[in-house]
């Protein structure tokens, strides 16, 4: 399975969070603490800040290379900032699979639309249903569908419950389009009989909000009577991790969210915490959707014009539950 993170506060150095921690993402790829997977079918990110040219549009980095030896995604984490990251590390099968390439590596986002999504995990049956999920998505999103996995028609499905996917799309409007997409996917399955164990965490970004959904399709159901032939990944549900704080930085010797008393300015989503220290970070719940944005700060707490972090805006977290 796949490993990813969201980030959404103030300004932050990509090293910080690909590299540095001692369970960095990058870590994850060939060391993850949570899930005994090897991650080697590339890295995709996307990054958000608002003083870089056409500041709606995102940084867009993804290679088919393994990132502990990717020299350019190194040299690109010690020179970038960003207020907003979507990350992610591919797992596939360990076989030859035509599923591995460029074409295939998370985040997606389609060219003017807003969010961008990155999945862990894996939909049962998906080449059996894919073709019944074409009438529940609109021609001009379905048309755009380059690659072949769930993932991506998992993003245009979604991208479809929107009524304009080039708008930025509030709380309610992004929970009502997660839903109406569990939906879609269950009656989908149901049609055709599957009812197996199917991840579906899900890693979303518009570069002014991040949001997660922790998910499976019938938890417990596996196609097989034989205990030894069911993988750790479906035993369990997949993780998902968050933690907020005033600022991420080095504290301590190591890299997490440091409480201020200037309140919560910024959160961290990932399939793991990024530190061996899980302390300060809250397990995501089971049918569970996190839904972070900013909120504007109080008059009384913002600083002079042009003082350092007068652009910071206080976070608020959303807990949804999520069922279909």
């Amino acid at each position: 399975m796949c490993r990813a993170l969201a980030y959404l506060g103030k300004e932050a150095l990509l090293d910080d969070f690909l590299y540095q921690p001692d369970s960095s993402l990058v870590r994850q790829s060939h060391d993850p603490q949570q899930l005994h997977l090897l991650n080697l079918g590339g890295f995709g990110m996307m990054a958000w800040h608002p003083q870089t040219p056409n500041p709606e549009e995102p940084l867009s980095f993804h290679s088919t290379d393994l990132p502990i030896f990717d020299r350019n995604l190194k040299s690109l984490a010690l020179k970038v900032r960003a207020m907003s990251v979507l990350a992610h590390i591919r797992g596939i099968a360990y076989r030859p699979s035509p599923g591995y390439g460029s074409h295939n590596l998370h985040p997606f986002r389609y060219p003017g639309f807003k969010i961008a999504l990155a999945h862990n995990g894996d939909l049962a049956g998906f080449e059996q249903m894919k073709l019944d999920l074409l009438p529940y998505m609109k021609r001009s999103i379905a048309a755009q569908i380059g690659g072949t996995t769930d993932s991506e028609w998992v993003y245009a499905l979604l991208m479809s419950q929107l009524v304009d996917p080039t708008r930025y799309a509030d709380r309610e409007t992004l929970a009502r389009a997660l839903k109406d997409t569990l939906c879609i996917l269950r009656e989908v399955r149901a049609r055709h009989g599957i009812a197996q164990s199917s991840s579906l965490n899900l890693f979303l970004s518009d570069g002014r909000m991040i949001a997660g959904l922790r998910f499976t399709f019938d938890f417990g159901c596996y196609a097989t009577e034989d205990w030894r032939r069911i993988h750790e990944a479906n035993l369990r549900f997949l993780s998902m991790w968050f933690t907020v704080g005033s600022r991420y930085g080095l504290a301590g010797g190591e890299w997490k969210m440091i409480e201020e008393s200037s309140g919560p300015d910024s959160a961290l989503l990932s399939s793991e915490p990024l530190t061996r220290d899980i302390s300060s970070w809250i397990e995501v719940p089971e049918y569970t959707a996190l839904i972070i944005e900013r909120g504007a700060m109080p008059e009384s707490k913002r600083g002079a014009p042009g003082e350092p972090g007068n652009e910071a805006h206080r976070i608020g977290v959303s807990v949804l539950p999520m069922h279909a």
